[in-house]
């Protein structure tokens, strides 16, 4: 099915067609190339997705991303310490939720995922560690616990009491109780510096987070990346600088300002989430909210030139490409993107075409159906690929652009590769792997189950896909031809350097086993003291058989020097 599909997908890239690919590492430490491509298919009359083949800023020094991992580790070989965990949270009446194991420290959408978890279990992690600070400590924090805060009651405090007595008891490593040290110091002795940056985290983390989860989606949104990029981009910069600076600017001068300091905002007004901007508020002499302002500032004005040199904002591709919204057309501008588009792209297009007079015609069609807001603009578009005869370029130009990737799909199939290669497939090679990508993506990209796509209606007279049912058939000599070609390409390599073959690990194992088994019967036959000649002469000719040194028993003759004294003829 693998191969069949490969085929077909490969059919279809004879037209417009985008890659999306990158490398990665799979469970079984083999590389995997993950490529996917993305283009529009006729039939279906959609813009599908198929399987082909197989620098961050650290402002505030990491301080919240080690909390997350080291709670991520210490609960990761801890099934108890999870459970008490989940005991402790349903006693403070909480939303129960372990510590983020997919958490990635270079990841900032993943350090926003454990922002969110970390910052609703708190209270849970607090109660939980407090069995692991030292008996000076948990005196010093016995009022701060506040367990009346959350209505406890005295059979519930009972058992807090119990598991703490019994995580105390546990015996730990060195790095663990290390470990245990560091997050008792960030929950208990700086629990305010940990609030205050989970506040910047959640605040402005959230605003990125916005714009990377409209584009993981499977619609189609290229038409949408300059406008949304461009939010994006003020919506940031409101947060630290003044808005009269930024509201008036063209897509090119935000691209080249430059952030002096007349433009920022003052320190009382910058955006630093819900729960920092309360303490600030309520606490504006704190000695800590001077240097985590001083780091909010730093981290902002880094991350937007970060975001300037990365999102090409006076991109003319992107903004051209704007001119697909259907939303547009009837405007002037819209014809005049599309022009400057189909110059970009006119080595694909027709050579014997007008696409000029064509746009001209399409931007006045009454006969195109109107476009409402939240409609597939892929379906929309489908209406005018329909009219060949009256826009033959622009169909072919607005299917190339529509199959342009524009979000991380190949990040996502590296999940998938985690759901296929784990502990027992751990041995499977990239080629298995890819033609199991490949008929998930199938059956994804036609949102259809193996059972719905293959089903037909009358089992007997129905028709059978050929196709598929040849390569069926045909895999099994496939592999056994490929197996033979690896072999032979192993052996050359072996001749050319000169060693020698080494048969399989399952043969060496067998091997051994055998070897073993020997050993242990030529122990308990020499440990019987046999007391006769031939009983002895039996046990040296099994010992020296196992090493494949003789085959008759008049053979141990040239062996006397292991014949004890007593038995010498």
């Amino acid at each position: 099915m693998g191969r069949t599909y490969s085929e077909r997908i490969f059919s279809n890239m004879r037209f417009s067609f985008s890659l999306n690919f990158d490398e990665s590492t799979s469970n079984n430490n083999k590389k995997i190339l993950s490529m996917l491509v993305c283009y529009y298919h006729a039939e279906l009359r959609k813009v599908v997705v198929e399987h082909f083949l197989g620098d961050p800023e650290e402002p505030f020094d990491s301080y919240l991303e080690k909390l997350f991992s080291d709670l991520q580790v210490d609960h990761q070989w801890s099934p108890d310490q999870v459970m008490y965990l989940k005991e402790i949270a349903m006693i403070l009446n909480l939303s129960t939720s372990s510590p983020q194991r997919g958490f990635v420290r270079h990841r900032w959408l993943s350090a926003y995922d454990a922002s969110m978890a970390t910052h609703a279990m708190m209270p849970g992690y607090k109660v939980l560690y407090y069995g692991y600070l030292s008996t000076a400590d948990q005196e010093l924090y016995r009022e701060p616990l506040e367990l009346t805060k959350y209505h406890v009651n005295q059979a519930a405090r009972a058992r807090i009491k119990v598991v703490h007595e019994t995580l105390n008891r546990k015996g730990m490593t060195p790095q663990g109780l290390e470990r245990k040290r560091r997050v008792c110091q960030k929950l208990w002795h700086e629990e305010t510096t940990t609030v205050l940056q989970l506040s910047i985290y959640m605040g402005v983390l959230a605003i990125l987070k916005e714009y990377v989860m409209v584009f993981q989606g499977s619609q189609t949104l290229v038409h949408k990346l300059h406008d949304w990029q461009l939010e994006l981009f003020l919506a940031y910069l409101a947060c630290f600088v003044k808005a009269e600076h930024i509201t008036k600017l063209s897509p090119r001068a935000l691209k080249e300002l430059v952030l002096e300091d007349h433009m920022l905002l003052d320190s009382k007004e910058v955006y630093v989430g819900q729960e920092a901007d309360t303490f600030r508020s309520q606490n504006p002499k704190h000695p800590l909210l001077v240097p985590f302002l001083a780091d909010i500032r730093k981290a902002y004005i880094t991350t937007a030139v970060y975001l300037q040199k990365k999102l090409p904002l006076a991109s003319p591709t992107l903004t051209a490409l704007s001119a697909l919204d259907p939303l547009l057309r009837g405007h002037s501008q819209a014809t005049i993107q599309l022009k400057k588009l189909s110059g970009m792209l006119r080595h694909l297009l027709p050579a014997d075409q007008d696409i000029h007079r064509e746009l001209v015609q399409f931007n006045v069609d009454l006969t195109i159906p109107s476009f409402k807001e939240g409609e597939s603009i892929v379906e929309w578009w489908g209406h005018v690929f329909d009219k060949l005869d009256k826009y033959p370029s622009l169909s072919v130009l607005v299917k190339c652009c529509l199959s342009i990737f524009h979000g991380p799909r190949v990040e996502s199939s590296f999940s998938l590769m985690n759901d296929v290669i784990d502990q027992r497939s751990g041995n499977m090679n990239v080629e298995t792997f890819n033609v199991i990508q490949t008929v998930k993506y199938t059956l994804q990209s036609r949102g259809k189950t193996a059972m719905q796509l293959f089903r037909r209606e009358d089992v007997k007279f129905g028709a059978v896909d050929r196709t598929v049912c040849r390569n069926i058939n045909s895999a099994a000599a496939t592999y056994r031809h490929q197996q033979k070609v690896n072999k032979k390409e192993k052996e050359q390599q072996q001749s050319k350097y000169g060693s020698q073959a080494t048969g399989s690990a399952q043969q060496a194992k067998t091997q051994t086993a055998e070897e073993e088994k020997r050993a242990r019967a030529l122990g308990k036959l020499v440990n019987s003291k046999p007391k006769t000649w031939d009983q002895y002469l039996d046990a040296v000719m099994f010992g020296l058989r196992t090493k494949k040194q003789m085959t008759t028993k008049h053979s141990v003759f040239r062996y006397r020097s292991e014949i004890p004294e007593d038995y010498q003829l």
